[in-house]
């Protein structure tokens, strides 16, 4: 089990909490009467109620004992008064709490927040707290991004996590009037190891950096097949051989609006949000729309990945599925022929694809036909469809939650390990999706979780980055770090974002909603214009030659003749051995 050492290191910082008592209360939404009912899955832990018992002043020790197989299977769902309040509205989950057993060596327990919002999972909030050793003060806001019915409220504590135990007392769970700033409510400041402005991570990152993702290069310039000597020369790279992208609708692309305008100013990469999911293939009118958008997105030399061929839950398949739920033999008819239809639609259009997506909590095809094999007849087809295209597989929760599900990740090891062994070596990737809550993983634990990764000799997709904080200065500075972490490895190929522009979700704001520059904005193009964009001035010496290292990618150089700018572009890639020769007119 040699693979599993990296886990041993758990680089997790705890959360400081502002001490602030003198904010404007509001509606204390507790049932204090049904609180000493407070339960959970004896199955995993407990919770008990220590003495002497005051129902304002209740205090509880939550213990898991056993790790259960998801995090939300050991949980406890607060008592509360229910009410139903619009959108908008704020809450403040507030408590004190200490850790009295711990397996991390933070000495630290954790607890995962649910905001509910309604019976969809999409619309709930989560946020993760650790724990400290002596009693802390925390403040958890909330902010209602729907119409919340009464019968639908509440607030769950999750803590399947590694055998721990805490203690929490002085629960209140207030509603403020309408109109309050948010800003105006304490809050539990979030602080990650390793945001240090001299952190060795990120000089060790930035170093690797420069050695991997760089190159020499040296132009030859003639005119009339001699040398052109002291001539200035202006070199910029124009396009990175590593691709940014982002999630995209095919009909921003269509509408050929400021949405798809902004994307190409930003990224090289698409993929679409939903628009080659199987049921949105399902209407004739958005499968026009998804080719119409490839199609565009090709003539602007936009790489195109595929997302997804197989998403074997039944939520995320068409009711047809369900239907022939007894029908082994349909079922997997049913899922050849969508694979079938979809790399026919989009031979030869297509770089890579998420071939099996969330397969970890979907598992519906495989329970129905009896194995995985229906998932690597995905990247078979695939390979025979279309040879060129690379299949990867696309996963949630392994570097997100603090990287601490090491159940989840061990799983996603094996399953690349099995559909690699299976298929004859048919998978060319890993995506890791990396929605990052509350609970931001430290750089160095992103690097530990890669790393155990890139032992599978697999290139890594960052597929899905998005950000829960809302913070600004943490916002914009994890979003840099991150990116620094994760560029710096050998084997990630490619980071996307999951969307671009701030919407009520509020998870990415590469730009705002009026298209100025949004808060993980700032990060993102701080690094891709300026830290990681080569910029040269410089002359020829007596031979035309002009040496330079820069990063990997497509290049534009220029120069005045005459009055005139004449321009010209070249590529560097880690192939390059020989002077790039350029005859200037």
């Amino acid at each position: 089990m040699k693979q599993l050492l990296f886990f041993i290191s758990i680089l997790v910082f705890p959360l400081i909490s502002f001490s602030q008592e003198d904010y404007k209360k509001g509606e204390n939404l507790i049932d204090y009467s049904n609180i000493k009912f407070l339960k959970t899955n004896k199955k995993f832990g407990s919770v008990t109620r220590i003495e002497p018992f005051k129902k304002e002043n209740a205090t509880f020790e939550i213990e898991t004992v056993t790790l259960p197989k998801f995090i939300y299977n050991s949980a406890t769902a607060l008592p509360i008064k229910k009410v139903s309040v619009k959108k908008g509205r704020i809450f403040l989950l507030s408590f004190s709490a200490k850790t009295t057993k711990s397996s991390l060596e933070t000495g630290e327990a954790k607890v995962n927040i649910l905001f509910k919002q309604s019976d969809s999972y999409k619309n709930n909030m989560l946020s993760t707290q650790s724990i400290s050793s002596k009693w802390q003060k925390y403040y958890v806001p909330f902010q209602s991004n729907i119409n919340i019915n009464k019968k639908d409220l509440g607030i769950v504590l999750h803590y399947g996590f590694k055998p721990q135990a805490f203690q929490i007392k002085d629960i209140k769970f207030e509603l403020f009037p309408e109109n309050t700033d948010l800003a105006s409510l304490p809050k539990t400041k979030i602080v990650y190891k390793g945001m240090e402005a001299d952190a060795k991570w990120r000089k060790d990152a930035l170093a690797r950096i420069e050695v991997i993702r760089k190159g020499n290069f040296e132009l030859q310039f003639t005119k009339d097949g001699k040398p052109v000597a002291n001539k200035n020369i202006k070199i910029e790279l124009a396009k990175h051989s590593f691709p940014f992208g982002a999630a995209i609708n095919a009909k921003a692309i269509v509408e050929n609006g400021a949405a798809y305008k902004h994307f190409k100013k930003a990224f090289d990469l698409a993929v679409f949000e939903n628009d080659l999911k199987i049921k949105s293939l399902q209407w004739d009118k958005k499968k026009q729309q998804a080719l119409d958008a490839i199609s565009i997105l090709r003539n602007d030399n936009v790489t195109i990945k595929g997302h997804v061929l197989i998403w074997p839950g039944f939520n995320y398949l068409t009711k047809e599925f369900k239907k022939n739920e007894n029908n082994p033999k349909k079922i997997k008819e049913l899922i050849e022929n969508h694979v079938d239809n979809l790399l026919d639609m989009t031979k030869g259009n297509i770089s890579h694809w998420d071939v099996v997506n969330e397969a970890y909590t979907n598992r519906d095809l495989q329970r129905i036909t009896g194995s995985e094999e229906v998932l690597y007849d995905g990247f078979r087809t695939l390979r025979k469809k279309q040879p060129n295209a690379k299949g990867f597989t696309n996963e949630y929760g392994i570097i997100s939650k603090g990287g601490l599900d090491t159940k989840k990740q061990e799983w996603y090891y094996n399953f690349v390990k099995r559909i690699d062994e299976n298929t004859n070596g048919l998978i060319n990737g890993i995506g890791i999706q990396s929605h990052i809550g509350s609970d931001l993983t430290p750089p160095e634990k992103v690097l530990d979780i890669l790393a155990y990764y890139a032992t599978l000799d697999k290139q890594i997709s960052i597929s899905e980055f998005t950000m829960d904080i809302q913070e600004p200065k943490i916002r914009e500075q994890y979003t840099r770090d991150f990116m620094i972490a994760a560029f710096s490895h050998p084997n990630v190929s490619e980071f996307l974002f999951w969307g671009f522009q701030l919407d009520e979700r509020k998870k990415v704001d590469i730009y705002n909603k009026d298209w100025s520059i949004g808060t993980m904005g700032k990060a993102y193009f701080s690094l891709v214009d300026n830290d990681w964009r080569t910029r040269i001035n410089s002359k020829t010496d007596s031979n035309g030659s002009l040496k330079g290292r820069g990063f990997y990618g497509f290049y534009n150089y220029s120069y005045m003749e005459n009055g005139k700018e004449f321009v010209g572009t070249f590529v560097l890639n880690k192939n390059n051995r020989k002077p790039i020769k350029i005859e200037l007119k």
